[in-house]
């Protein structure tokens, strides 16, 4: 596909926001799987591993933002490799866009499907089934959250091989009951309080952390706050940093928030750090 202006810009901020501090881990490229042979396509994972190790390691499945219609995994290798340097096995997937009579009903289907794949070729991917994460901005965020929440997907109940054992969350979309946004993509593909993950939530929740900005516009910190009051009322973990004066991907530019993106770089960092600090605390990066 062709990107929108809006794309491109939204390209460019996610470059400059999950581009690898280290220049040397630039280097390392992905090898390229199938994880999904769907109507006639292949959906590809793309797997960045640490140094070799003969122990199983962590792995975390990396989904890109887009508003559900743009982009590809591309778009995550910055931060995959950052996470491979840190000895978890990161795979940036693509998925299915919501064009071409497609909804976020498929992304999500292919998200569960991708975390099942991953278990399912834990011994050739050298993971760990159970420390498998996920990682979504914005609407991939959407993604990996419906996938640790909902009960079911196109009526399909979900299997602990469908979920993530933990999950990081850049200003994720979360309440899709009453989006207007969400629900024009949904028309006539289903409820889309049915793929809501603010209404879904359990004790059964994984350990969840979520970067959210306080003037996001896109999606809303509120809605962040009311999936972790929520989440802390059932028992379960959930961790929320609000950056102050910052909207949608931590940007400065908060009059137009879904393109011209200028994330602040100070608050970006601190984020990607608190990330790291998260998966130390499980053991998905040793010490």
């Amino acid at each position: 596909m062709t990107l929108t202006t809006a794309g491109k810009a939204f390209l460019l901020t996610l470059t400059i926001l999950f581009t690898p501090l280290c220049p040397a881990q630039t280097e390392q490229q992905p090898e390229t799987l199938i994880y999904r042979q769907i109507d006639g396509r292949d959906l590809k994972a793309y797997v960045f591993r640490p140094a070799t190790s003969t122990t199983p390691r962590p792995a975390i499945l990396l989904f890109h933002g887009g508003a559900w219609q743009l982009g590809d995994a591309t778009w995550m290798f910055g931060r995959a490799r950052e996470f491979a340097h840190n000895g978890i096995v990161a795979i940036a997937i693509d998925y299915t866009l919501a064009l071409d009579n497609h909804s976020p009903i498929d992304g999500v289907d292919d998200a569960v499907a991708a975390f099942r794949w991953a278990r399912d070729h834990a011994k050739d991917l050298n993971i760990d089934t159970h420390r498998v994460a996920g990682y979504g901005v914005s609407a991939g965020g959407h993604l990996v959250a419906a996938a640790a929440t909902l009960p079911a997907v196109r009526d399909r109940k979900l299997t602990p091989d469908d979920r993530p054992n933990a999950i990081l969350l850049y200003s994720p979309a979360l309440n899709m009951a009453k989006d207007p946004y969400f629900m024009r993509l949904m028309k006539d593909h289903g409820d889309p309080a049915l793929y809501s993950p603010l209404q879904y939530i359990t004790s059964a929740l994984p350990p969840t952390l979520i970067i959210q900005g306080e003037e996001d516009t896109i999606v809303y910190a509120k809605d962040a706050r009311a999936f972790c009051a929520d989440a802390t009322a059932a028992h379960a973990r959930c961790e929320l940093h609000v950056y102050p004066n910052v909207g949608h991907l931590l940007t400065r530019n908060l009059k137009v928030q879904y393109k011209d993106f200028d994330s602040d770089p100070t608050d970006a960092a601190k984020a990607h750090r608190l990330e790291d600090a998260f998966l130390r605390s499980l053991g998905y990066i040793k010490p």
